[in-house]
């Protein structure tokens, strides 16, 4: 079996106007706007719509308890997902292999963003609340507070230490998916050197187009089998980088931690799972 592209594109176009169609005329909406690839003009075949949906308050919550039904009228509906404890995200799935990512907003949560300096495709703005939104982003950067990166550096740590914790008890499955979680936090700092947009939930999304050679270099090898060896050999290569990644937030920023202890640990992390190397 093979998906056909102008299929797919086809299939994406018009779910794309049943949403809107739907969405439109309902009582209450404030604003509708996409971002994502439709708005930056860069789709293919798989990409899905990043939809947005701005409502009034006082029916804020009517939208909410819809938003699994909605869907159904939008066309071949199959599913929807959800992350746990986020009301205001639902994700659905189309026949023949389409996807649309909703979220709902009310007009107090549309503060100013660096986000809002990335493509965005306006759909309906009678008030102007997203044109006024983007002015008012005008200019801002993605910057990490201080209080993030001690967090980003400390998760890091944990991360590579569990990694090791579980490959010597031969929980290998787990520390597989940890690795992946430890390269998730070196993508973000990545991301902050070079001021990228970036999110916990999904820091490898894109990140081929984004990062830094030197990162990308080290995460290709990064992906091990699953065996012992492997496994250490990957995160000896990422420790590595990483030693150079926290020299390098210690010396940009005034940190609440001690840099000697930081580089300590992950030194001792480097020489437990294999040794060092240049880069």
């Amino acid at each position: 079996m093979k998906l056909n592209a102008d299929e797919l594109n086809s299939a994406r176009q018009h779910l794309l106007k049943k949403v809107v169609d739907y969405f439109i005329v309902k009582k209450g909406i404030e604003a509708l706007f996409v971002q994502g690839s439709i708005a930056s003009g860069t789709t293919d075949e798989f990409s899905d719509i990043d939809f947005r949906v701005v409502v009034q308050p006082e029916l804020y919550e009517q939208f909410l308890d819809e938003r699994f039904s909605a869907p159904k009228y939008w066309g071949e509906w199959l599913y929807n997902e959800w992350p746990a404890g986020i009301r205001w995200v639902c994700v659905s799935h189309f026949h023949p292999f389409n996807k649309i990512d909703v979220l709902y907003y009310q007009p107090e949560n549309l503060q100013p963003s660096p986000w809002y300096l990335q493509p965005v495709q306006v759909i309906y703005d009678p008030k102007k609340l997203i044109h006024q939104l983007i002015e008012a982003s005008s200019g801002l950067e993605f910057t990490l507070d201080v209080n993030e990166v001690n967090r980003l550096i400390s998760k890091g740590l944990a991360q590579a230490e569990e990694v090791y914790r579980r490959v010597m008890r031969g929980e290998l499955f787990y520390a597989q998916s940890l690795l992946d979680n430890f390269r998730g936090s070196m993508m973000q700092i990545d991301d902050y050197f070079l001021k990228n947009p970036s999110s916990s939930m999904s820091p490898s999304a894109h990140f081929e187009q984004r990062g830094s050679q030197m990162l990308i270099e080290v995460l290709k090898h990064s992906y091990p089998s699953l065996d012992q060896t492997s496994i250490l050999n990957a995160l000896n290569a990422l420790l590595n980088r990483y030693q150079y990644q926290v020299m390098n937030l210690h010396d940009m920023l005034r940190l609440n931690r001690d840099a000697k202890t930081d580089l300590h640990w992950i030194n001792t992390l480097i020489n437990l799972s294999g040794g060092t190397f240049k880069f």
